[in-house]
């Protein structure tokens, strides 16, 4: 028996690989028979247009939005800022019937700017429990040492994590600031939130389908090269179906490819 469409979700991205990731999750939703409506929120809406979402898909993901039969699920919103007041947002973003919120903003990249995640995260948070939303997905890294958890030092079983570590502290050292902010707003907010700290997230990475949660820090391994449709799948899973609960996940792609080469 087909399922009933009954969800409604809410997805926000800004610019970078964070934000490639939801809008993995747009494509992973849309396509899903318990979603039938999303709001999607960005300063940079006009992405979704594009051929390319920086990743190994080898699709059209513009073309596969627009002529998919489910596109009539789907509502752009274009956002200013993310960072203003919570009063200013609430004109942008309407929560209103939204049942879990799909968060794909802030970046760890060098030199990218877009450092949204602190300050928008606090305006989500708020204006979620002002419209009684209690589930937040969001995208955050590896290597994060917040009020939620400690996952430093970055990636341990691969010298990747080192020179991670290495641009925490210099070169993206506000990027770290920004996202390890983010992290403390949603512990703090008292939403059920998940935070996703992905390992490598190549551009040229095919789908796998799945991805891997560590479950235990200094013992377990991962895949150090993941597909963004598959942390846009996991994002989407976990909020129409929570399985994990006010805490952070680092998740990558299969343990036997943990020392194979970036690609």
């Amino acid at each position: 028996m087909k399922m009933v469409a009954t969800k409604t979700l809410a997805i926000l991205f800004s610019r970078g690989a964070f934000g490639d990731c939801a809008k993995h999750a747009v494509l992973t939703a849309m396509e899903d028979d318990r979603v039938g409506k999303i709001k999607i929120y960005s300063s940079s809406i006009a992405e979704l247009n594009d051929p390319n979402w920086k990743c190994g898909c080898g699709i059209d993901h513009g073309a596969q939005l627009k002529d998919s039969p489910n596109a009539h699920k789907l509502e752009r919103i274009h956002v200013k800022d993310l960072t203003c007041s919570p009063e200013q947002l609430s004109s942008e973003v309407d929560l209103r019937g939204v049942d879990a919120v799909i968060s794909g903003i802030g970046n760890r990249q060098m030199f990218l700017g877009d450092r949204v995640a602190k300050a928008g995260t606090k305006n989500i948070t708020i204006l979620m429990k002002a419209n009684d939303i209690d589930r937040l997905v969001m995208m955050s890294s590896m290597g994060v040492d917040s009020d939620v958890s400690n996952d430093w030092p970055c990636m341990e079983w691969r010298k990747e994590g080192k020179f991670m570590g290495y641009l925490f502290n210099t070169l993206s050292r506000r990027e770290y600031s920004d996202i390890v902010g983010a992290e403390n707003e949603a512990y703090a907010s008292g939403v059920n939130y998940l935070t996703i700290r992905p390992v490598g997230l190549g551009e040229q990475v095919k789908p796998a389908g799945r991805c891997y949660v560590q479950k235990k820090k200094f013992e377990d391994v991962l895949g150090a090269n993941m597909a963004k449709m598959d942390v846009g799948r996991f994002m989407v899973e976990e909020a129409l179906e929570p399985t994990f609960h006010k805490q952070a996940v680092v998740i990558g792609a299969d343990p036997k490819d943990a020392y194979e080469p970036f690609s």
